[in-house]
């Protein structure tokens, strides 16, 4: 009977040894329940999930490629696959079970628990319920899916059940010649007219709990991220707005343009100069540096994440900030102008344009590279024939000055000195030219006896002459002429001549060199009186 006895006893004790034994697989883990107590429950465990070997689910998790004894019969173990974070893409976390997250909390306090790998140390240091503030980055991970959900872009209705999309669990890439400007949805209260401040330590935005113990401001962020790197961040704590800091090139244009475009609110500039509708098109080239680009979002839009958010404030900016400054310009000048100083004064216009954006845009950090204004068309096509010759002779005068200017860097020969010499000439030829053609357009405008006395009146204005001018016969014309000193009237005689010659005389003709081609020989022979 012994020997029975002692049989039983040993098989019942190889049972018990062999049936506690459990094998998990790698890839997976071991999810534990306690079947009944044991022992009486603590006050501190948490009665969904237990760290104190309570009956009920277990905070301890078997990880994979183990064995384990556990006790027969009073633990039960389920084998499910590890959780697993797609490339590229981050998971972010809700804990099932913990301490009572405050009302005025909208996000769990950070517990360093492993990448929740350790959920017994979760439940222990004070973890709280709700959405978690650590991310898991792409990989496989031991997590306790009774103690925490995980959602990735593979559970799509996790996903969407906490308000999710794909895009928002990518990792945030940000393209070469664009920054990501950084929108916080909690921390400090914000300053009601600056971005928020740097804060140490936080990984641009990657631990996010080290950026609220520094007291980080809710909002948008002066740091911003770098072109080309790779970011996981929680799209709970925050988003990310993409701005180009490459050079845009923005056309006022009538052409049709996509709503993806940065200049969609930009057409052709439409203006009434003396009573001409003129129809101009208008370049201007920018650069957001990426110090501008959080004032940018801040003051033209919060937008979304990823790049459409940038284009949007972008969009915005052009619209409030830059085309308003451009529509303001042209409605001043509009009113200002005659259409004779429009066609010959149109560089002008377009440099003080320049100044203007550039001063514009100063106060919002954006740079402002070059302004250009393209050919108009007038509903008059006499007007737009005047303002193509003169463009032409401005493109010559250009052309010249640049080869002088080439001449005079080098400085290196007796030979380069001459051709200097020559090209100096050449320019003056083409200036002298401009000046002609201008003032023929003028003539043609006004009539030879208005420009003249415009003229004459300039001339005057800068001369020391009396304030008071009579002619005993009423002849003012030539009161002021005797009161001129005898170089300004010879010049203003010669003017005279010349607006009386221009609506009759050819454009001036090329000079011809001699045969040593020397510039005594090209220079033209001096007017007389």
């Amino acid at each position: 009977m012994e020997f029975v006895i002692l049989i039983v006893v040993v098989a019942a004790g190889g049972w018990f040894g062999v049936a506690g034994v459990r094998t998990v697989p790698a890839g997976q883990v071991g999810v534990v329940t306690k079947v009944f107590n044991t022992r009486p429950r603590r006050p501190e465990d948490d009665p969904r999930v237990s760290f104190c070997a309570a009956a009920g689910p277990q905070a301890r998790l078997l990880h994979g490629n183990t064995r384990t004894w556990l006790v027969p019969l009073l633990y039960r173990v389920e084998l499910v696959a590890q959780t697993y974070v797609p490339s590229g893409t981050i998971g972010v976390v809700v804990a099932k079970a913990g301490n009572v997250r405050p009302a005025d909390s909208p996000i769990a306090r950070y517990v360093e628990c492993d990448h929740f790998q350790n959920g017994e140390r979760f439940l222990r240091d004070g973890g709280q319920q709700g959405r978690q503030l650590e991310v898991l980055t792409s990989g496989f991970y031991d997590v306790n899916p009774v103690l925490f959900k995980v959602i990735t872009v593979d559970t799509p209705e996790a996903m969407a059940h906490e308000g999710l999309t794909a895009q928002a669990l990518a990792e945030v890439e940000i393209e070469i010649g664009e920054t990501g400007v950084v929108v916080t949805h909690f921390g400090a209260k914000p300053n009601l007219v600056d971005v928020g401040p740097p804060v140490e330590g936080h990984h641009s935005f990657q631990l996010p709990w080290v950026f609220l113990a520094g007291e980080g401001w809710r909002g948008v962020q002066r740091e911003t991220l770098d072109e080309g790197g790779r970011y996981a961040l929680n799209p709970w704590f925050a988003h990310v707005v993409e701005v180009p800091t490459r050079v845009l090139i923005l056309e006022w244009t009538k052409d049709k343009k996509t709503t993806s475009n940065l200049d969609i609110s930009l057409g052709q500039v439409v203006l009434d100069v003396q009573g001409y509708t003129v129809r101009l098109d208008m370049k201007q080239t920018v650069r957001i540096p990426a110090t501008a680009a959080p004032g940018i979002v801040r003051n033209f839009g919060l937008g979304g994440q990823g790049e459409a958010g940038g284009r949007s404030s972008v969009q915005e900016f052009v619209k409030k900030e830059l085309a308003a400054t451009v529509d303001a310009y042209f409605r001043r000048i509009s009113s200002r102008y005659r259409i004779q100083e429009f066609i010959t004064r149109y560089n002008e216009v377009c440099n003080e344009l320049a100044g203007e954006v550039r001063q514009a845009l100063t106060r919002t950090g954006v740079e402002a590279i070059t302004t250009t204004l393209e050919n108009f068309e007038c509903d008059e096509q006499e007007i737009n024939d005047m303002r193509r010759q003169i463009a032409v002779q401005q493109e010559s005068v250009k052309l010249e000055e640049a080869r002088l200017a080439e001449l005079r860097a080098r400085k290196d020969s007796e030979a380069v000195l001459n051709d200097t010499a020559l090209q100096q000439v050449k320019v003056e030829e083409e200036r002298r030219r401009l000046d002609f053609v201008e003032l023929k357009m003028l003539v043609e405008l006004l009539g030879p006896e208005h420009v003249a006395v415009e003229r004459v009146l300039t001339q005057w204005v800068k001369v020391n002459v009396p304030q008071y001018i009579g002619g005993s016969d009423g002849n003012v014309m030539q009161a002021l002429l005797q009161a001129m000193p005898m170089a300004q009237t010879r010049d203003i005689m010669s003017m005279i001549r010349n607006v009386a010659a221009a609506r009759t005389e050819p454009e001036p003709s090329e000079l011809t060199s001699g045969d040593n081609g020397s510039a005594e020989q090209l220079t033209p022979p001096a007017a007389t009186g």
